[in-house]
């Protein structure tokens, strides 16, 4: 059976070249490329990278910087890539955070709702507007909004330092990263988290809502990285099973048995 030929924008070999997106890799986007997450970018949506949306990437990636080896994504990296395969750590890690309520399904939740809010409040949107739409998106989602819940502290860290470096910069004049702020006082008194955050900084530079999931998963491929390469190197057998001084049996006791004579 003849398979059907592959429909794509994305990319071609050509004769002495390979284009991306329409553009000669080597003839074209050598020189448009100045930061390697522009190819990001391209692939996300964002045909022409600039410095306000490589801002917003690096903000993203500054924001998920929480490389702590208790999470337990991240401990899973490191079981994974004990056995020696930093690959396999790297990789299968990353799996298990596609669901719908840590890192990038919330990304994903908290863009789409921003989405909503920014279409339903349009050009006016005054405080009843925005609380209005956000009451709308909560009946909607089971009284749930993405981007919000921040567990045993008062406030996410990662938030509170992104708000302070974008302050000033052309990240914050745009229209998603003003509407979260009201977003954020109309659901009051639930907390907002970096989620949200990320997700208006993606919605202002074109990337649309289904891909903000997508997006945060590239920006903190980082962290992962980092955890496979220490894990494959270091970790080694000792995480494959507990010290014997960690484990209580309750069982029965063992038998013993006379050599076979």
């Amino acid at each position: 059976m003849k398979m059907p030929p592959i429909e794509t924008r994305v990319g071609l070999i050509v004769d002495g070249d390979n284009r991306f997106f329409g553009r000669s890799a080597y003839h074209d986007w050598c020189e448009r490329m100045t930061s390697a997450c522009d190819g990001v970018l391209v692939a996300l949506g964002v045909p022409d990278p600039s410095p306000r949306s490589r801002e917003a990437l690096r903000l993203a990636m500054l924001g998920t910087m929480s490389a702590d080896a208790r999470v337990w994504p991240l401990k899973l990296t490191r079981l994974l890539a004990s056995h020696g395969d930093a690959l396999a750590g790297f990789f299968g890690g990353q799996l298990v955070s596609a669901g719908k309520v840590m890192g990038p399904g919330a990304a994903l939740h908290a863009a789409r709702a921003l989405a909503f809010v920014g279409e339903a409040v349009g050009d006016d949107p005054t405080d009843d507007r925005v609380a209005a739409a956000v009451a709308a998106w909560q009946a909607r989602c089971g009284g749930r909004i993405g981007g919000f819940g921040v567990p045993f502290r008062a406030e996410d860290e990662r938030r509170v330092h992104i708000l302070r470096l974008a302050e000033g910069t052309a990240v914050a004049d745009g229209r998603f990263w003003r509407l979260h702020e009201r977003v954020v006082a109309a659901a009051h008194p639930l907390r907002p988290n970096i989620a949200l955050t990320i997700a208006a900084m993606f919605l202002d530079i074109g990337i649309e809502p289904e891909r903000a999931g997508v997006a945060l998963a590239v920006m903190m491929s980082h962290v992962f990285l980092a955890h496979a390469l220490e894990a494959a190197t270091h970790d080694g057998p000792r995480l494959h099973s507990l010290p014997a001084e960690a484990v209580e049996y309750r069982g029965a006791p063992p038998r013993h048995s006379r050599p076979a004579t």
